[in-house]
């Protein structure tokens, strides 16, 4: 809840999730995450650790401090017509990150697809 009010206050309600993570004002203006943000939980037999790199291309460097830290990623792709194909060409985003995480020793990559409802 205390996620959901801040951001309707910043009249970004639909990144409410974000905020879990991005905990610095430049991230909540921007929309962006720019520093990895680190949260952890454990269960009765294992520890885990979040860690919230960035995907801007301005923030690559912020990435590969997160991604040289990981076991398993998570790697977010945009749905959306022409934002999904872009990622993907020579030079795209996301062929770069999964290229990235693969070289610094991530072997186990998770992709998930968002903004598949948007036109």
């Amino acid at each position: 809840e205390k996620y959901m009010k801040e951001a309707k206050e910043k009249n970004r309600e639909s990144w409410f999730l974000a905020y879990i993570m991005d905990t610095s004002e430049e991230e909540k203006a921007k929309g962006k995450t720019v520093e990895v943000g680190r949260a952890a939980f454990q269960t009765p037999n294992r520890r885990f650790t979040v860690l919230d790199a960035p995907g801007h291309k301005s923030y690559v460097p912020n990435m590969i401090s997160g991604a040289s830290q990981a076991d398993v990623g998570v790697l977010i792709i945009s749905a959306r017509k022409g934002e999904f194909e872009t990622g993907f060409e020579r030079g795209g985003q996301t062929r770069e990150h999964a290229l990235l995480a693969k070289t610094l020793g991530v072997d186990k990559l998770i992709l998930a697809i968002n903004k598949m409802d948007d036109p």
